[in-house]
């Protein structure tokens, strides 16, 4: 369990109340991680969201050569494993710390937990998420017209 207190200074919770802050603090635990550590890998299990307290890690795809290209890059106040979290299927991308981290996890079953006698706790982190996966996509659109414009030598 994390010190309520402690989350207050997440972005994740801000839409919180100081009192729905201390119903969810129970299932919110801390870990952390060395830089260079793997975090998880793509295609493992998975059903836990990660909250990056502090530092930084980076995203990847394993090559067809076995190298690891970078995505995207994630730091203080981000989340990540969003997806695996919200339908159960491995995750998509391997996570490397590339600095010291420590991040906030929590489980699927734990959330579950809090949404019959909490929905409005609920609809607000399920909020921030979908916030989030918006962000993603939105980024992805934009690179991806980029991407057309620079192979096509065009602009729409």
């Amino acid at each position: 369990m994390v010190d309520p207190k402690l989350l207050r200074d997440i972005m994740f919770f801000s839409d919180l109340s100081d009192k729905e802050v201390a119903i969810v603090a129970p299932i919110v635990n801390t870990k952390q991680f060395k830089t260079g550590e793997t975090v998880f890998k793509e295609s493992q299990d998975g059903q836990s969201l990660y909250i990056l307290k502090k530092g930084e890690v980076k995203a990847c795809k394993i090559a067809p050569d076995g190298e690891l290209f970078t995505l995207t890059i994630m730091k203080d106040g981000d989340i990540f494993w969003e997806m695996s979290f919200l339908d159960g299927r491995p995750r998509s991308a391997t996570i490397v710390a590339i600095s010291d981290i420590e991040t906030y996890v929590i489980e699927k079953s734990d959330f579950e937990t809090l949404v019959d006698g909490n929905p409005r706790i609920i609809f607000k982190l399920l909020k921030n998420i979908v916030f989030t996966i918006h962000s993603i996509v939105r980024g992805m659109n934009s690179r991806y017209i980029e991407m057309i414009n620079y192979m096509w030598g065009r602009r729409r």
